[in-house]
C-alpha cells in the first residue's frame, strides 16, 4: 500500500500548538497530556491535535524521542516540535515544498497559496515563535531552517518522528526511510536534495565524505541564488554547535575531506579563542543572516560587530577571492552599514605581500574595512 500524506491532517485551525514546546521543557512525555490545559499561563492546546502533533500511540501514548529530545535542551525541542507539526497535515508539506527558495534551508508561505485564514495565521505564528521565522507579515511569513541542520544528534530524533508519521500515512516499510522520503519529495520541504536530505538522516551531516565545505558554500553560492525572496531581519546569536574534527593540515589539503576536517578545526579553535577574549554572549557561529546564508563566525559587542569568513583554499589570493563578495553581501545586501563594522578574512595560509597590499587598496581607495588573518592550528590540536 502506497504511502498516502493525505492521512495527515491534525486541526490547522486551533491554536497554541507550537506551545508543546513549552510545555516539554518543564513535563516528561508521560505527563504532558495531562498538562495541555490551564496548567500553565496560557495555554489552552487541544487534546487531539497534541496527540497527533506528538504521535501519540492509540492508547494515548507519547513515544520516548520527546524526553530525548527535553535532555537536549530547548534547541532541539524547537526544532523537533515544528518538524513534528508541518509533518503532522499535508497542507502544511505542500504550502513549504510549494514555497521553498532556490537558496537551502530558506523559503516565503504566502497567505493563499495552500494556506488561507486561520490556518496561514497559525502556522506563520508557529514558525516565529518557535525562532525560525525571518520576516513576518499578515500576508506571508519568511522561514529559514538553516539552523535546525546544525544541532546536534538531531537527524536522530527526526528520522524517529518521521518514521511514525510517515507508519501514520500507510507507510509499509518495504524500502528505506531514505527512499521513501525521497520519492515523496520530502527534501523539498527544506529546500535540500533528496541526497543531501537522506545523508543527514543516516549522518547528521550535509556535508558528504567527498566535499569540503568550502565547495559547497563556494558552488552554492555562486551558482543559486533567488531574486524573490524577501529579505529578511539579521540577529545575531551566540553559541557554537562544535564540529567534528581530526588530523588535520595546517595549510590547504588535497584531499576534501582532510579540508573539511581543517575548515571544522578552524570555527571550533577560533570560536573557543574569541570566546576567551570576549565572552560567550558575544560570539556566535554559522550565524544566518536573514537572506539565506550564513556567516561562519560573529563576533558581536556593545561596541563592534565583526564578520569572519573561513578559507582552506590553496593560495591566499583564492581564499580572498572566495571571501570578499560572500563577505560584502552578507554585510551590505540590503544598503545597511550597521550590520558589520569590520569584515575579516581567515585562513591556514601566511598572508603574502602581494596580498596585503592589495586589501590596503581596498581600505585606502574604496573605504572598506577587510582584512585578512592567519589563523594557526594549536599544536596538539591537530597535526600540522
Amino acid at each position: 500500500m502506497a504511502t498516502d500524506l493525505q492521512k495527515l491532517n491534525v486541526s490547522l485551525t486551533k491554536h497554541g500548538a507550537h506551545k508543546i514546546a513549552t510545555l516539554l521543557q518543564k513535563y516528561n512525555k508521560d505527563e504532558i497530556l495531562n498538562h495541555l490545559i490551564h496548567s500553565e499561563p496560557g495555554i489552552n492546546i487541544d487534546l487531539p491535535q497534541a496527540k497527533q502533533n506528538l504521535s501519540a500511540d492509540r492508547r494515548g501514548l507519547v513515544p520516548d524521542l520527546w524526553n530525548e529530545a527535553r535532555i537536549k535542551g530547548s534547541e532541539t525541542i524547537n526544532a523537533l516540535v515544528l518538524s513534528s507539526i508541518i509533518l503532522s497535515h499535508h497542507q502544511l508539506v505542500d504550502a513549504i515544498k510549494k514555497s521553498a527558495a532556490k537558496t537551502r534551508f530558506a523559503g516565503t508561505v504566502k497567505r493563499g497559496d495552500v494556506l488561507s485564514g486561520k490556518s496561514f495565521t497559525n502556522f506563520a505564528h508557529t514558525v516565529e515563535e518557535l525562532g525560525y521565522s525571518t520576516d513576518h507579515s499578515a500576508d506571508h511569513v519568511c522561514y529559514d531552517f538553516h539552523k535546525l541542520f546544525q544541532i546536534p544528534g538531531l537527524n536522530i530524533l527526526f528520522e524517529k518522528l518521521l518514521r511514525l508519521k510517515l507508519i501514520a500515512a500507510g507507510w509499509d516499510q518495504s524500502n528505506s526511510i531514505v527512499e521513501e522520503s525521497a520519492q515523496l519529495g520530502l527534501h523539498e520541504v527544506f529546500s535540500l536534495s533528496a541526497k543531501e536530505f537522506g545523508t543527514w538522516l543516516v549522518t547528521g551531516s550535509l556535508i558528504s565524505e567527498d566535499q569540503a565545505p568550502d565547495e559547497i558554500e563556494d558552488s552554492e553560492f555562486f551558482s543559486e541564488a533567488d531574486d524573490d525572496r524577501s529579505a529578511g531581519n539579521f540577529e545575531f546569536k551566540p553559541g557554537h554547535n562544535a564540529k567534528k574534527t581530526g588530523v588535520v593540515v595546517a595549510g590547504a589539503a588535497a584531499e576534501p575531506k582532510t579540508a573539511i576536517l581543517l575548515h571544522n578545526e578552524i570555527q571550533n579553535q577560533m570560536y573557543e579563542d574569541l570566546v576567551a577574549r570576549y565572552g560567550k554572549a558575544c560570539v556566535g557561529t554559522e550565524v544566518a543572516t536573514g537572506d539565506g546564508t550564513a556567516i561562519d563566525v560573529i563576533v558581536k559587542t556593545d561596541k563592534f560587530c565583526w564578520f569572519y569568513e573561513i578559507k582552506t583554499g590553496s593560495s591566499v589570493r583564492l581564499c580572498i577571492r572566495q571571501a570578499i563578495p560572500q563577505l560584502l553581501e552578507y554585510a551590505y545586501w540590503q544598503g545597511d552599514c550597521s550590520r558589520a563594522d569590520k569584515l575579516i578574512i581567515v585562513s591556514p595560509k601566511k598572508l603574502t605581500p602581494q596580498a596585503a597590499a592589495y586589501l590596503d587598496f581596498l581600505r585606502q581607495q574604496f573605504k572598506l574595512n577587510i582584512h585578512y588573518e592567519q589563523f594557526r592550528i594549536k599544536p596538539g590540536e591537530a597535526e600540522k
